[in-house]
């Protein structure tokens, strides 16, 4: 679901990414920014996009509050948070986890409140939040998340409302439309009252996607295999810390060209962090690709199609092999997209995707000359997510051990989607942009429901009036001195 927002343009986000840029070059910060958010801000379009969604399109409000968070990120250190900068105790008692996903695929950040105590250390446990949040959105690209407060067993000796009010605000400033739903599920009615004052601190936006949810209808949020025992589901889940499998991360600045900077004044550059660079040529992308899959299973297995609304695709992915795999994405046209991740680490049997955007001053060509290849072999056993890097410069891509899918870039034909339309009230409406009208259809299925109840009721009715006028019949045949016949016979025999 998530909060309601108004459409962002390639334009805004590039007009909010020009304004970072500039404010960067002319008054740079106290302590540079991590090169991962600069690196961010440069080649992803989500993050902008969310600050422009919260702030309903305000360029000035989005650009301060991105400002703002890139400095509490650079001074609370999020880039860098791992397992060994957390309290073990907290981490390991499972008070706080991510574990399996709503009905719309978000990851559900779970507090379990009964394992909570006053006597613990905010700072501590808000460390821990922060650490999974970052960690699902480095897994998951930036992902939006489902906080799901565990409420059952709680009493008031648990309920901390200055706790759940760090949560709250640190989503608020720091996290802008990063949540799907805030869902709590069995509250307790002695704690009503609480709960009011959380409400009160959320965002007019945020309090449409707080849900009140028991076992009866948590169906509705959460499908059955993914909920936990405990809450009525067949999920028997039990909370282990894992740890974080290191991906590629922007840490260290490498040789980029002048589209790759930020000026400060003078001669002084700041660098942005790049991957090894995209290098690949229409004459022998031909060649490189790879007839089966032993490694990575794609969604996508000729097209990279692109929403000709936003420019932008996503390449989805699975890993198929039994042991950890190494990933690359490269493209014929580098000048032409921002790629995000360009490559990685993925775990067997785990899912992955990749962002691709479309410069809005250059357009795809018509001749399916532009091509991206993915790139898969596996990872040696001691390789790390910052290793990935030096083994593709090292690796030799044409050879045996590597695995390759071409993918043509294009446009969704939209009209293609409208092609199968039915013209009847119960189909599905395709508007200019090929989206299905749900609520056009939500409409039109209740009026077919309620038309069908009325004939239903018509129906009976009329089996009713039948029956009666056939049993009149039925007992004047067979009674003929009866009821209705005697009657007749006493009238008549009064009016002699």
């Amino acid at each position: 679901m998530g909060i309601k927002v108004k459409e962002v343009t390639p334009e805004q986000i590039e007009e909010l990414r020009e304004r970072f840029k500039a404010k960067y070059a002319t008054t740079p910060p106290a302590a540079p920014f991590h090169p991962v958010d600069i690196d961010r801000i440069r080649n992803d379009h989500v993050w902008l996009k969310r600050f422009l969604e919260m702030y309903d399109l305000d360029m000035e409000v989005s650009m301060t509050k991105l400002w703002e968070t890139c400095a509490w990120r650079q001074s609370y250190g999020a880039n860098d948070l791992d397992e060994s900068k957390l309290n073990q105790e907290y981490l390991k008692e499972g008070s706080v986890f991510v574990h399996s996903n709503d009905v719309d695929g978000k990851p559900l950040l779970v507090f379990r409140v009964r394992l909570h105590s006053k006597s613990k250390s905010l700072d501590e446990l808000i460390r821990i939040v922060v650490y999974w949040v970052e960690r699902t959105q480095r897994e998951k690209h930036m992902t939006q998340m489902t906080i799901f407060f565990d409420m059952a067993g709680t009493g008031l000796a648990t309920m901390d409302l200055d706790f759940v009010k760090r949560i709250v605000e640190t989503f608020k400033m720091y996290y802008p439309n990063a949540l799907n739903y805030i869902l709590v599920f069995e509250l307790a009615w002695v704690l009503n009252a609480a709960f009011k004052v959380i409400k009160a601190l959320l965002p007019p936006k945020a309090v449409e996607i707080l849900k009140m949810i028991s076992k009866k209808d948590i169906g509705q949020y959460i499908l059955k295999d993914s909920c936990l025992a405990s809450w009525g589901g067949s999920d028997n889940y039990e909370y282990s810390f894992v740890a974080e499998t290191k991906r590629v991360e922007a840490s260290k600045p490498v040789a980029s060209t002048d589209d790759d900077q930020l000026v400060l004044g003078g001669d002084k550059k700041v660098h942005f962090a790049n991957t090894a660079p995209m290098v690949l040529k229409e004459s022998n992308i031909g060649d490189m690709h790879t007839p089966t899959e032993g490694m990575l299973q794609l969604e996508q297995k000729e097209f990279v199609n692109f929403d000709p609304k936003n420019a932008e695709a996503t390449v989805h992915f699975r890993s198929i092999a039994k042991v950890p795999v190494t990933f690359k994405i490269q493209t014929t046209s580098p000048e032409k997209f921002r790629v995000r991740p360009r490559c990685g680490i993925i775990s067997p049997n785990e899912k992955a995707e990749i962002s691709i955007w479309l410069k809005s001053e250059y357009k795809l060509r018509g001749d399916s000359k532009d091509k991206f290849l993915v790139m898969a072999m596996l990872a040696p056993g001691h390789c790390a997510g910052a290793d990935v890097t030096d083994l593709w410069r090292n690796a030799c891509t044409d050879g045996p051990d590597v695995e390759q899918h071409r993918l043509v870039c294009r446009f969704e034909d939209m009209t293609a989607k409208c092609s199968d339309k039915i013209a009847s009230e119960t189909s599905l409406g395709c508007g200019k942009d090929g989206k299905s009208d749900l609520q056009a259809q939500f409409k039109s299925l209740s009026r077919s429901v309620n038309n069908g109840n009325r004939i239903q009721y018509l129906n009976l009715l009329l089996l009713l009036v039948l029956s009666a006028a056939v049993g009149f019949l039925y007992y004047v045949h067979y009674f003929p001195g009866a009821g209705f016949g005697q009657s007749a016979a006493f009238c008549s025999a009064k009016r002699k």
